[in-house]
Order: C-alpha cells, then structure tokens, then sequence
C-alpha cells in the first residue's frame, strides 16, 4: 500500500469537495445480488472447507424473528481447569459480499489464529457474523445492523468475555470494511477500534448524498446511515468515547481513491 502526503491529501480532497467528489461505482447497489436467496443461517457450499477450530451456532435474533448463524474459534484453553476465571477479548470479524451469509468471512481465519499463535494479539474469541440480506444495514425489514448488536449481547451473556469497549474489536473486508467503519463511528460504546480493509467509500458518498439511494437497486433505510455522516456527528459530540480506526487497501484497488479521500476526511475531523 502507499499514502500521499496528508498535506497533498488535504488540498486535493478540498478541491474535490468544492467541485463535488465523483467516483466510479462498479458495484455498490448497481447490481440485485441482494435478491439472491438469503438465510440467516446456512450451511457453507461443498467446494468451501472450514477450519475445525470453528464451531458453527446460531442465536435467536429478536429483531428478525429468527435463527442467525455465526462461526465462532473459541480460546485455546478456554476450557481448562486453571482458566475458570480468565475472561477474554473479542474479535468480530464482518465478511463481505452480498447477501450476507455466515461462512463467507471464514477463510480470514487462519491469519487470524496464526497471529495469535505468534503473540501479535492474545487469546481471543473470534467471531464471523451474517450480515444480513444487505449485509450489514437494516434494509426493508432484514436487520442485519440489529441482528449484530444482538450478537454481541449473545456473546457477552454466553460466554467468559472482556465485556467491555476496550476488549472489543471490528475489522471487516468490502462490503464488511465500510460495516466496521459505521459500526464503529455509530456505537463507539461498544467498540474501541476497527480495520477496514479495502471499503467502498465511494458508495457510502453516495448514499450520503442522494439522501440513501445507492444505487439503481438500493435505497437505504436512513440515509443518514453512512460513514460520512456519521464521521459527522461522531466528531461533532466531544463526549464520544475515543475510537481508532485503521483504513488498509491495495493501490491496485477499485476502492483506492476513496480511502484516499476518506482518509484525510477523518483526519480533518481530528478521528484518527
């Protein structure tokens, strides 16, 4: 990966704003992916191998009346005598794609167990989530946004968690990078730090200023619901509790210049 200058940044995103950002949009709500079959569980495809190490369950989601399914890598040693009353970090991990499903985030698994075998983060729990028929929003009745706050609760209540902001973690990739980033701004309560990777800040833009339409398929919601508005009020309410958010994508990358621009965006608002 490689960044410009924030001085350079800053100059061209102003002119940007003041001539008004247009970006492509190869994906996002141009095309009716989120009409293909949708559960909020599901069995992984044949040709999809999932670790051992991850168990699939579900809980009850009061939100949407149903039975949600998750992917859960539970501590090793969690079971252990000597560890009865050690409590653990969690790391939710958002997939992307749409609709959303359960296993699509799974094959992050193995960097993620390998870091923590090297010492580079502690024995966590790690969570893959569903993120719903538009994954990751509450659209049209399918409340993926709901579903995964009631997750979090689930997790909590059920397990020896840290049940607290500081032991919490998001990172997601696509469609989950621009989830991690408004599940962040929007619930820093909850939350304490995020990872992007390679979101479409481009298409978030364009939800922000078409008042939720984005795209020839997709009106969201609450069109308020996005992450420049909701960097917005973030930053404008002092009293939020601090959130560090990591943006990472290729240079190669359709979603480049719009990390770019997101980038110095936040770091114009003092969110670092």
């Amino acid at each position: 990966m490689k960044f410009l200058p924030l001085s350079i940044l800053s100059i061209a995103i102003a002119a940007s704003l003041e001539a008004g950002i247009e970006f492509e949009i190869p994906n996002a709500g141009n095309n009716d992916k989120h009409l293909l079959e949708f559960h909020w569980k599901n069995e992984p495809p044949a040709n999809r191998k999932i670790d051992p190490k991850l168990e699939h369950l579900s809980f009850f989601s009061e939100s949407n009346q149903a039975n949600v399914g998750f992917y859960l890598y539970t501590p090793d040693g969690y079971y252990d005598a000597s560890n009865r009353q050690k409590r653990y970090p969690v790391v939710y991990h958002l997939h992307g794609g749409r609709p959303g499903a359960e296993f699509k985030g799974t094959s992050h698994f193995p960097l993620l167990y390998q870091s923590i075998q090297n010492g580079v983060r502690p024995q966590s729990f790690i969570v893959f989530v569903n993120g719903g028929k538009v994954s990751h929003y509450n659209w049209k009745g399918y409340n993926g946004e709901t579903a995964f706050l009631e997750l979090v609760e689930h997790i909590d209540k059920s397990y020896r968690t840290i049940a607290d902001r500081k032991a919490r973690f998001l990172q997601g990739t696509s469609q989950g990078g621009r989830g991690v980033t408004r599940y962040a701004l929007k619930h820093p309560h909850l939350f304490s730090a995020a990872l992007a990777m390679a979101a479409g800040h481009q298409s978030e833009f364009q939800i922000s200023q078409n008042n939720g339409v984005e795209g020839t398929f997709i009106t969201m919601d609450d069109p308020k619901n996005n992450t420049w508005d909701l960097a917005r009020a973030y930053a404008a309410n002092p009293s939020n509790p601090k959130v560090e958010i990591m943006l990472a994508v290729g240079d190669k990358d359709a979603n480049y210049k719009s990390n770019l621009l997101y980038h110095v965006f936040l770091n114009d608002l003092g969110i670092e």
